[in-house]
C-alpha cells in the first residue's frame, strides 16, 4: 500500500486493546448504567491508552454536567442514558462483525491524485453504512480509537472524548455529540454515507481552462438565511485546511456547527489528512439529526432535528463538500491566490446542479466579502443553478 494511504486499525483487530473495550463497555449495554458508571468508563479507556507515569485524571464530565449551570436545560438525559447510551455500547461492540470485510482507509496528502493522470480529477472513495459510521463515532468517543503511527498527530482529530475529557471539554458541543446517538438509538435512517478526496496533480494543468473557456456563467442569487436551510444538492462549506477543524476541541464556527448537527461529517476527519490547494473533501448522505442555536461563545444545544424527510427536504441529503480558504484578506487578493481557489471552487462544485455557499473565508481568516463568491452561514447564502 503506498505510503498516501494507510489503513486505519481498528481496536477490534488489536487482541489485547479489544478485550479492554469489551470489558468495559458491556456492562453499559443493558440501560441500567449512570453517569457515576460512563465517567468510570471513560476514565478505566483513558487510563488504558495513557503513559503509566501520567497522573491518573478521572472523568467526571456526567457526573458534574447534568443540571448545572454548563447545562441549558433542552438535552434529554434521561433518553440518553436510556437509549442512547447503551445504543452506543452496543453498536462499538459490534465492530468486528460491522467491518469484517471493510479496510478503512487514511488518505494522506496529495493522496487524492494518486491513480489519476496529470490532466484529469483523481478520487478517493468508500462508502460506509450509516450503522459504520456510528460505530466508528462510538469508539471515537469512547477514546479507543487509536491514530496510526504513520499519521502525523495533526492529521487524525478524530477524538469525540476530546469534548468530555480536559481543557477542551465542552458541554454545548458534547450535548449536540450525543443527541446523535439519542436519535439514532429509537430510529436509524435509511442509505449509506459516501466519502470522497478529490483532487488533481501538482505540476500538472488543472483539467479545465479559465481563460479559453466561451461558457456562459451560471445563474446566481442571494437567498436569506443559512445554508443547511437550502435545498441545493450540493453545499460548499468554508472548511479547515483538517477537515472538521476545531469541532472536537469546542470551536463552534461554522464547519464546527456544521460537523456537530451531522455527526456522520466527523468520520471524514477518521479518513483525511489535510487538503493541500488542489484537493476538496466531500461526504454525500450526511443527515442532520439536531437544532442548535447561537455562534461562537453563544452556541447551545437546542432540541432534536426532524430528520425524517430532512427537515421538509425532497431527495437526498445534500452533498456536503470542505473547501479551505486561504488565511488574510492580502494574500487572498494575489493572481495566484484567486485562481488557486476558483480551481478550488470548481472541483467541489463539479456535477452539481445547485450550490449553496457563502462568503469563503470572510469571518476569522479576514478576507474580502467582494472578492469571495462565497459568505458564511451566519448571514445570506449564494445559491448557483448551473445548466
Amino acid at each position: 500500500m503506498d505510503d498516501l494511504i494507510v489503513e486505519l486499525v481498528l481496536p477490534s483487530s488489536v487482541g489485547e486493546q479489544w478485550g479492554v473495550v469489551e470489558r468495559v463497555l458491556m456492562p453499559l449495554t443493558d440501560g441500567a448504567a449512570g453517569a457515576r458508571e460512563l465517567d468510570a468508563a471513560l476514565s478505566e479507556l483513558a487510563a488504558a491508552k495513557r503513559d503509566p507515569a501520567a497522573p491518573d485524571v478521572p472523568v467526571s464530565f456526567f457526573n458534574c454536567v447534568p443540571g448545572s449551570s454548563d447545562d441549558p436545560g433542552t438535552f434529554d438525559w434521561e433518553r440518553f442514558f436510556a437509549r442512547g447510551l447503551p445504543f452506543m455500547a452496543r453498536v462499538a461492540l459490534d465492530m468486528p462483525r460491522l467491518f469484517a470485510d471493510t479496510a478503512l482507509p487514511v488518505w494522506k496528502m496529495r493522496s487524492s491524485w494518486e491513480s489519476a493522470s496529470s490532466s484529469e480529477l483523481g478520487r478517493q472513495t468508500i462508502t460506509l453504512s450509516r450503522t459504520q459510521c456510528a460505530c466508528l463515532l462510538a469508539h471515537s468517543f469512547f477514546g479507543s480509537l487509536r491514530r496510526p503511527a504513520s499519521v502525523q498527530p495533526n492529521d487524525f482529530r478524530f477524538t469525540a472524548v476530546d469534548l468530555f475529557v480536559g481543557t477542551a471539554a465542552s458541554p454545548n458541543s458534547a450535548m449536540t455529540f450525543l443527541n446523535y446517538f439519542s436519535v439514532i438509538a429509537d430510529r436509524m435512517p435509511s442509505g449509506d454515507v459516501v466519502f470522497e478526496r478529490v483532487g488533481y496533480r501538482r505540476g500538472g494543468a488543472a483539467p479545465w481552462s479559465w481563460t479559453k473557456s466561451t461558457r456562459p456563467l451560471c445563474k446566481a442569487k442571494l437567498v436569506d438565511g443559512t445554508i443547511n436551510e437550502c435545498r441545493a444538492d450540493v453545499h460548499a462549506e468554508f472548511a479547515n485546511a483538517y477537515v472538521g477543524g476545531g469541532v472536537l476541541s469546542g470551536d463552534a464556527a461554522m464547519e464546527e456547527t456544521l460537523f456537530l448537527v451531522k455527526p456522520e461529517l466527523m468520520v471524514a476527519m477518521a479518513l483525511n489528512g489535510r487538503m493541500v490547494d488542489r484537493e476538496v473533501i466531500a461526504v454525500s448522505g450526511a443527515v442532520q439529526y439536531s437544532r442548535t442555536a447561537g455562534f461562537g461563545q453563544s452556541f447551545t444545544f437546542a432540541a432534536d432535528y426532524p430528520w425524517h424527510g430532512d427537515g421538509g427536504r425532497t431527495g437526498p441529503p445534500p452533498r456536503v463538500v470542505a473547501i479551505d480558504a486561504i488565511r488574510g484578506g492580502g494574500p487572498a487578493m494575489t493572481k495566484r491566490a484567486m485562481l488557486r481557489d476558483m480551481n478550488k471552487a470548481r472541483i467541489a462544485f463539479d456535477g452539481a446542479r445547485e450550490v449553496a455557499t457563502g462568503h469563503w473565508g470572510c469571518g476569522a481568516y479576514g478576507n474580502n466579502h467582494n472578492l469571495c463568491v462565497l459568505r458564511d452561514s451566519r448571514s445570506a447564502t449564494l445559491q448557483t443553478t448551473c445548466t
